[in-house]
């Protein structure tokens, strides 16, 4: 049975483009598209059942990506793949549950291979370094959440690559308790 996602981006070329890579995976499936939030809406009220990850960019038309992230939690699971970097979005990331936040100029197999990740492992949380190394620099200048010394080293932990299994092993924790330091404070 394959995995089903929904893409919502205003540029065609992205939806278009991210849609034949993701469906070159044998398990993913694109079942609905939309150019803004209120287009995404009206189609998943046209769907049987919500597609199991949608994937939304933060700046489009009529209604933002942050905006539909909103009515969207709760009611499946959400991936961020934007060109922008908002460090306040990004710090509510696992607060809000949303499970991952990408930037479009990853390597578009690497984004393919984070979706099915996510789908995968409940726990797995896809975040592009760039956006880690924002948030962390955000949070040296007086960002408006503080993380405590043991979210920050984590936080640097994940921006440098490291796997859940060596984080956990360097910090002498288990996996998900790993993860809860980060949904304590951001």
């Amino acid at each position: 049975m394959k995995h089903t996602i929904m893409i919502v981006d205003d540029h065609p070329i992205v939806r278009e483009g991210l849609k034949q890579v993701i469906e070159s995976y044998d398990d993913l499936a694109i079942v609905a598209m939309a150019s803004d939030g209120e287009e995404a809406l009206r189609k998943l009220d046209e769907l049987d059942s919500f597609p199991e990850l949608v994937i939304v960019d933060l700046l489009m038309p009529k209604m933002d990506g942050g905006s539909l992230i909103d009515q969207l939690v709760g009611k499946t699971e959400i991936m961020i793949l934007s060109t922008e970097i908002d460090p306040q979005i990004a710090r509510q990331v696992v607060k809000k549950g949303i499970r991952g936040y990408l930037l479009k100029n990853e390597d578009p197999y690497k984004i393919a291979d984070s979706i099915e990740d996510i789908l995968r492992d409940p726990n797995y949380i896809a975040i592009s370094r760039e956006v880690l190394s924002s948030v962390l620099k955000d949070e040296e200048h007086g960002g408006d959440v503080e993380l405590s010394a043991q979210q920050i080293k984590l936080l640097k932990m994940i921006a440098d690559g490291k796997t859940n299994a060596e984080i956990a092993e360097k910090l002498f924790c288990h996996h998900s308790d790993c993860q809860k330091l980060l949904i304590l404070r951001l």
